[in-house]
């Protein structure tokens, strides 16, 4: 806020006041966040070292079925933890797409009124913070969501079946079809998965919302120069036509 304060001429220094409580919100959301998804992903990994030590134990098939048991509750708290925080980090995606659809385009139609100055570098520094955030939140639920699944399930199938019993196998192919019917995907109540992909739509949906706004703008300025002219054309008309009266 002390950047926009600066940046902004018509911004007086008691304004920032009133933004303080939405900055620390929004930081907190993002480190609750960032928290969560490292502690899952702190857990994964210490779960997958321990495989191995379990496949050199004296009974690996119990200890294979414990971490199983161990791997499905870590994939349902993935899952409930999306469901948990579904409508607020919901409105928290939303109030992100809707800041930086508004700078970005407060930004342009700056730029093509006055031209480029400070005022605009404030600007972009909001819509620079706003996906800041969203990435730091989709690239977490990304990772732990990696770490939980696909490389858990290398390591699974890295596994040397010829060199254990039958009843390991069978618990190896247990604990690979559990992962299959439990995928550990964040979504947000199923209304959208957070991963990496929300970030190319979300960028997708500002482009295109700009786009839509900024074609209304050129054809506002359209208008009031077609306006403007007839105007001018109007006043030389009348300006000829007493001169020769």
């Amino acid at each position: 806020m002390l950047a926009q304060y600066y940046l902004q001429p018509d911004m007086e220094l008691w304004h920032t006041a009133g933004y303080y409580h939405i900055l620390a919100m929004l930081n907190c959301l993002c480190s609750l966040w960032y928290i969560n998804c490292t502690a899952k992903c702190i857990a994964a990994k210490g779960l997958a070292e321990s495989l191995h030590d379990a496949l050199e134990s004296s009974d690996p098939a119990a200890r294979l079925a414990d971490y199983r048991e161990l791997w499905v509750d870590l994939s349902h708290l993935m899952q409930q933890l999306g469901k948990a925080y579904s409508g607020m980090y919901a409105m928290y995606c939303i109030l992100i797409l809707l800041t930086t659809i508004v700078a970005c385009y407060g930004c342009l139609t700056e730029i093509l009124d006055r031209g480029l100055s400070f005022k605009e570098i404030g600007l972009f520094l909001i819509v620079f913070y706003c996906v800041g955030l969203l990435y730091i939140i989709c690239n977490e639920a990304y990772h732990a969501s990696q770490r939980m699944g696909p490389e858990f399930k290398e390591r699974l199938l890295s596994v040397n079946l010829g060199a254990v019993n039958v009843r390991t196998r069978q618990e190896v192919h247990m604990f690979l079809t559990a992962i299959d019917k439990n995928p550990p995907i964040m979504n947000l109540d199923q209304y959208a998965d957070v991963n990496r992909r929300l970030i190319s739509s979300t960028i997708t949906s500002i482009s295109t919302y700009l786009v839509m706004l900024m074609q209304f703008r050129l054809t506002l300025m359209r208008n009031a120069a077609l306006a403007a002219r007839r105007a001018k054309m109007r006043e030389r008309g009348t300006f000829n036509g007493t001169t020769a009266f």
